[in-house]
């Protein structure tokens, strides 16, 4: 067990035992609004279980890019969330790319670590509360979610020319969408520090509802996840490499794994909801 599946397996029996049961947008679900955040310095890859890490940052990449099109290998994850000629209006790349008034925050945030370092305004959100709020008639589809992470994340360099950030998730889905989330953020840091002549600092993730839903599939990985924590942490044999260069887009192409990730011991898989 890494130290992120060691954090990972604590947040999950924390919600287990003492979430409340309550009904969701997609059922039962436990939920907490009152975990601590967590404090990850190497590569946050949770590996008790699988994580599809390559394709979590594709999904980052298709964000990055501000493209309201779904690419064809992510349709499998958000088919059913599209409008009906396969896009995500106001989505996440909406708001990175062209928030009000046609702002570009990505933009900004790298002249900004460039020219200001310092600063502390070094803020970015997908959270417009007036298209998160319409996201379902803008796409014609009741079933669009609003964005749920990189709901407000603050840069911090330090003078040692490292670069950390927090992130505060408004709705963290334990078991689908968080180990995925960690990894194309951690990816992201790795780009910005390239972009912006940094070295990798601290990610420190915060969170607003954190659930755990209560389907059959969900609770079967749930439990076997829990059950291990108690075994022996051991450092990470792997890190997430970024091989592009300044001015590079963010391309999910750019980024591999070195070393040896642990084997997965959990065996099933929540189903999409």
């Amino acid at each position: 067990m890494t130290p992120t599946d060691h954090i990972y397996a604590n947040l999950l029996a924390s919600i287990n035992d003492t979430g409340e049961l309550v009904p969701g947008r997609n059922g039962l679900a436990r939920r907490k609004f009152d975990l601590p955040p967590v404090t990850f310095d190497v590569t946050p890859l949770v590996t008790v279980r699988k994580t599809a890490w390559a394709k979590a940052i594709r999904e980052f990449e298709w964000f990055l890019s501000g493209e309201a099109a779904c690419p064809a290998e992510l349709l499998d994850w958000w088919k059913a969330q599209l409008s009906e000629n396969g896009k995500y209006i106001a989505g996440y790349g909406n708001q990175f790319r062209a928030f009000m008034f046609n702002f570009d925050q990505i933009e900004a945030l790298i002249d900004g670590l460039c020219h200001h370092p310092y600063s502390r305004r070094h803020v970015i959100t997908t959270w417009n509360p007036a298209e998160m709020y319409n996201i379902t008639i803008l796409n014609d589809n009741p079933n669009t979610p609003t964005t749920c992470h990189t709901t407000i994340a603050h840069f911090h360099v330090s003078q040692d020319h490292s670069l950390s950030f927090y992130s505060y998730q408004r709705s963290a889905d334990m078991l689908l969408g968080v180990p995925h989330n960690w990894i194309q953020s951690w990816a992201f840091l790795l780009w910005l520090c390239e972009q912006t002549n940094k070295i990798p600092g601290k990610m420190i993730w915060g969170f607003g509802d954190a659930h755990a839903y209560q389907e059959e599939s969900h609770l079967k990985v749930l439990n076997q996840i829990i059950a291990l924590r108690d075994n022996p942490v051991k450092d990470n044999s792997f890190r997430l490499v970024y091989n592009g260069k300044r001015g590079d887009d963010f391309k999910a192409c750019d980024f591999e794994i070195v070393g040896t990730i642990p084997a997965p011991v959990v065996s099933g898989r929540p189903k999409l909801l």
